[in-house]
C-alpha cells in the first residue's frame, strides 16, 4: 500500500518520500488491519484508499507536503475519511486520475502479489543445469540447450560462464518474453 501511496504522493509533491522507521510502519499496519475485510488485504480498496487519501491531500497547496505526517493519511481521521467518501467523491477522484495519466487498474497491478506470477517458478529451474552444462559453448551444445531447456537465465552459473549467453539471452527473449522480463526483474531485485 506503502508504494501506491507513494506513487500517488509524487505526482502531487514530486520530492516525496516516505518516511521510514518503527511509528510510519506500525502506523500503516494498523491502518491495513482495519481496512481488510475477512482478514484478507482487498488490493481494491487499499488502491481506493489511497487515491482517497491523495486526492485530498492534492487540494492543499505545495507547502502541505513539507507538513505531512503519515498520520494525517493513514490515522484514524483518514479512515473516517475514506468511510464516509461518496459516490460523488469518487467521480472527481477518478477525474484526477485521468488527469494524471493513471487509472485504479494500473494503480491495483503495482500492489498486486507477484510471487504467485504463473511462470515464477521458471526464474531459475536449478536441475537444467546439467543439461546446460553438456558441450558447453559448442553449437551442438547450443542446440541442446535449446531443445531441452528453458533457455538464458541469469541466475545460472553455467549461463554466466557460455560463451554463447549473449544469443541465448536474445532467443529467450523472443521466445520466452514475459519468463526473460520476470527473470531480468527479479534478478535486478536480487542484486540490489
Amino acid at each position: 500500500m506503502m508504494k501506491v501511496f507513494t506513487f500517488l504522493m509524487k505526482r502531487v509533491y514530486p520530492g516525496f518520500t516516505f518516511p521510514g522507521g518503527e511509528i510510519a510502519r506500525r502506523t500503516v499496519t494498523s491502518c491495513v488491519r482495519l481496512l481488510e475485510s475477512n482478514g484478507q488485504p482487498d488490493v481494491e480498496r487499499m488502491v481506493n484508499f489511497c487515491v482517497c487519501q491523495v486526492h485530498a491531500l492534492s487540494r492543499f497547496g505545495e507547502s502541505y507536503g513539507t507538513r505531512w505526517n503519515v498520520s494525517h493519511s493513514f490515522g484514524k481521521r483518514a479512515i473516517r475519511r475514506f468511510a464516509e467518501s461518496k459516490r460523488e467523491i469518487r467521480y472527481y477522484e477518478d477525474k484526477w486520475l485521468r488527469k494524471n495519466e493513471l487509472n485504479r487498474e494500473l494503480l491495483c497491478e503495482l500492489i498486486r502479489d507477484r510471487s504467485h506470477h504463473p511462470q515464477a517458478k521458471f526464474i531459475y529451474p536449478q536441475y537444467e543445469d546439467g543439461t546446460k552444462k553438456r558441450l558447453l559453448g559448442t553449437m551442438l551444445g547450443y542446440y541442446i540447450c535449446g531443445a531441452s531447456t528453458l533457455l538464458w537465465t541469469p541466475f545460472s552459473p553455467v549461463c554466466a560462464s557460455c560463451p554463447k549467453a549473449a544469443a541465448c539471452e536474445h532467443r529467450t527473449r523472443l521466445i520466452y518474453p514475459e519468463l526473460y522480463r520476470i527473470r531480468v526483474e527479479e534478478f535486478k531485485t536480487s542484486v540490489k
